[in-house]
């Protein structure tokens, strides 16, 4: 396995640390060379223009300091009763992929989505990443909404040689159910997971187990100096997640998301020395 950070980590949304808000992808290139870390996980909402010559330059950054470009990460979603407004969300995957195909990178992150029926994040949590449906829908006409929506963006993917993988994230993916019927759905092998190790709030490993068989990239979460959006204390159990992993045959990325209140420098050094160790451990 390799270690790798999501540019995130580097650059947290909403948190007011002013070092990190003026860092640019290029800074972080720099950085993650620094650090020793095998590669980047771009998220395309950090990106400053989305035009040929300033993709090139950060894919060019990347091969001049020995980092790969491992996956782009894009938010996305189609839980929407708007037939237009899901169109306009498959274009701008669509684009997006173009973006990552351009980037080099052969993993896209996507969402499976949320109702949006809960504005508040903290709120959001405190329910345990469960919202309702909006008013006359259901689960499943969200999960319907996603397979259909995804079937074209993957076969849109599929012909630039990349694979969209769907992460673990809150809404209808809250729990590892919600993930796999949209994978079963969508079925293709183009079509993958991204493991968020600190998104299943309830019977974590148990979860995060029935979706290590369909696993492309692994986000790797980390809280040193304790959780900025909840009050997480203390890391996930990664010498356990790691063994899973490799009893399952992965060899991709453990991708960094630090998401502590300490420094991103100190918090990512750290990330990567737990990890490290618990590569060799396990």
């Amino acid at each position: 396995m390799k270690i790798g950070s999501s540019t995130y980590s580097f650059k947290r949304f909403d948190y007011g640390n002013p070092n990190e808000k003026g860092l640019k992808i290029e800074d972080i290139i720099k950085l993650a060379k620094i650090y020793g870390l095998d590669g980047l996980e771009i998220l395309a909402v950090q990106l400053d223009s989305f035009d040929d010559d300033y993709l090139y330059k950060i894919k060019r950054l990347c091969v001049e300091n020995s980092l790969d470009i491992y996956a782009l990460s894009i938010h996305n979603n189609f839980v929407n009763p708007n037939e237009e407004e899901r169109k306009n969300e498959i274009e701008k995957v669509k684009n997006l992929i173009k973006v990552g195909f351009k980037l080099g990178a052969p993993i896209i992150r996507v969402f499976g989505g949320r109702w949006g029926t809960i504005k508040d994040f903290t709120e959001l949590m405190a329910r345990r990443g469960k919202e309702p449906a909006l008013e006359g829908y259901t689960y499943e006409k969200g999960i319907e909404w996603n397979i259909s929506a995804f079937r074209e963006c993957v076969n849109f993917a599929k012909e630039h040689g990349i694979v969209l993988a769907v992460e673990n994230h809150w809404g209808l993916t809250y729990s590892a159910e919600g993930v796999l019927d949209i994978l079963y759905g969508v079925n293709s092998d183009f079509f993958k997971v991204v493991l968020d190790c600190g998104n299943f709030l309830e019977n974590t490993y148990e979860q995060l187990e029935k979706l290590i068989p369909y696993t492309i990239l692994v986000h790797a979460k980390t809280y040193f100096g304790g959780g900025i959006f909840y009050d997480f204390n203390q890391n996930p159990d990664y010498v356990k997640i790691i063994r899973m992993l490799k009893n399952a045959g992965y060899k991709g990325y453990l991708s960094i998301e630090f998401e502590g209140k300490a420094n991103y420098e100190e918090g990512i050094l750290a990330s990567i020395k737990l990890l490290s160790q618990a590569i060799k451990i396990s």
